[in-house]
């Protein structure tokens, strides 16, 4: 047991994944802390403003970064495995280019539509004024999601742990600073929108000072990948970045719009904001909980893509290294989830403070959905390399619609405590992908021959990079930090 403890230690994967951990660990240190100071100098009803501006933007805001860094990831991290240099530099250059398109048209979402929605719903056209600055802030992260890319894409799980922890410690910095000054949400809406500025500054230092690594993971010249942007193909790019943040928006917002519906729904969008304020603190401690596994889920996409751009490894031969990294995260998140029941009560005791007790009642509804979330973390990436994101995009759409109509009737029954728990409930139809994701490795399994069972076993391939090139008398993968 020891030996294999010690064997799990000495594997590139297990080490990025403690490192992205320790990265998690610091951006949800940053989520919880910065929620404490909103929660105590806003008082609930300001929160609960904050809490619906942010959702406005969010909806918005997963357009520009949540199917862009994915699919750059996964384009960057197979062309640097296979040593296409062209296409790693088309990748950067299609994340700047449709990122600086998608930061327009979000912008001005959030000024158009944004204060008119929030003025319908609510009567407060300030909340979307709010969700407008917040938007504001999408043009900084676009170069963000550049640095993270190039350091998930090639595996530089330090440098990316330590570019995410250094960001998430400068929001915490800026946004306890504004509510110092002024305990408004348009102040915390300003220091995001500073954030953003500073961390796209500081994605150019990171990406100029990663220029010295190594040429093989050491990414391509900015000056080269800008002269790349007029040309920078967007046809794959855009439909794989749409349809990844389409399914990562259903996995992601839908649970959480429970805190769009409360204020609308209410019979006084004054009591909504009220309520939105303990909503926002039990879905924030859920987010603290989710961060545990999504380190696994960080680590699985550059490390396929690296594999297959490398070695050609076929998806059949990556069936049991999913299982395994499956049940590894879901056990991980249903433990996690269990022994964070007690801390969590006496964190909403004692730091947010009475006035939060109900806090912990919605907490407990909505971390039921962390309880299969971990078992999913293979979902993305396999869709991704097995070409079949349509696929999980078709299942996403008629899962948000039983999520979106359930959440609406429980919250228009029960208010808070319906949305929590129809929150909570919507993410176990993580489990219909992995259904899916079965049946499909149950099939290719069916039509393969017996000699491909006498290859090297599949978990191998995914776990032990610098040994899997050796076999395949490729060059290894790029050595580590």
């Amino acid at each position: 047991m020891i030996e294999r403890l010690r064997n799990l230690g000495k594997a590139k994967f297990v080490r990025d994944t403690l490192m992205l951990q320790l990265a998690s660990v610091v951006q949800s240190g940053t989520y919880l802390v910065t929620s404490l100071l909103t929660a105590r100098l806003m008082g609930r009803f300001e929160l609960g403003r904050w809490a619906t501006s942010r959702e406005l933007y969010m909806f918005l805001f997963f357009l520009v970064n949540m199917g862009l860094t994915n699919a750059a990831v996964s384009r960057y991290s197979h062309a640097k495995g296979s040593g296409d240099h062209k296409a790693s530099v088309d990748a950067l250059a299609a994340l700047l280019k449709l990122g600086a398109l998608m930061t327009i048209l979000v912008m001005s979402l959030g000024w158009l539509a944004a204060p008119a929605l929030a003025g319908h719903f609510y009567d407060d056209t300030d909340v979307g004024i709010v969700a407008g600055v917040l938007c504001l802030a999408t043009a900084g992260e676009v170069l963000r999601s550049m640095a993270l890319a190039v350091f998930n894409g090639t595996r530089q799980m330090r440098r990316y742990a330590t570019f995410d922890a250094i960001t998430n410690l400068l929001r915490m910095g800026l946004v306890a600073g504004a509510l110092l000054v002024s305990p408004k949400a348009m102040s915390v809406a300003w220091a995001f929108f500073a954030h953003s500025c500073i961390s796209g500054v500081l994605a150019l230092v990171a990406y100029r000072r990663a220029r010295r690594l190594d040429p093989v993971i050491a990414p391509p010249p900015f000056r080269e990948v800008l002269r790349a942007i007029p040309g920078a193909p967007l046809a794959n790019f855009f439909g794989l970045s749409f349809l990844l943040a389409m399914s990562k928006a259903m996995g992601s917002i839908v649970p959480r719009l429970g805190m769009l519906f409360i204020p609308a729904l209410a019979v006084t969008a004054a009591a909504g904001f009220d309520d939105n304020g303990a909503y926002q603190v039990g879905n924030v401690l859920t987010m603290v909980l989710t961060g545990v596994i999504g380190a696994i889920a960080t680590n699985v996409l550059p490390t396929l893509g690296l594999k297959m751009g490398r070695s050609d490894v076929p998806m059949e031969k990556l069936g049991r290294t999913m299982g395994r990294i499956s049940l590894y995260a879901g056990g991980l998140g249903v433990v996690a989830t269990i022994l964070s029941v007690p801390f969590v009560w006496l964190i909403i005791r004692y730091g947010y403070g009475e006035a939060y007790d109900d806090a912990f009642d919605l907490y407990l509804l909505l971390a039921t959905g962390n309880l299969f979330a971990g078992f999913a973390v293979i979902a993305e990436p396999f869709y991704i390399y097995a070409k079949r994101v349509h696929h999980q995009l078709a299942q996403n759409l008629v899962y948000s619609a039983l999520a979106i109509t359930g959440t609406y009737l429980a919250t228009r029954a029960w208010g808070p405590m319906g949305a929590a728990g129809a929150g909570g409930l919507s993410r176990v139809f993580v489990l219909g992908h992995l259904v899916y994701i079965f049946m499909y490795f149950r099939r290719i399994g069916a039509r393969s021959t017996d000699s491909s069972h006498n290859e090297q076993p599949p978990e191998e391939i995914a776990v032990s990079g610098d040994a899997a090139g050796a076999r395949v008398g490729r060059d290894p993968v790029p050595p580590r930090d």
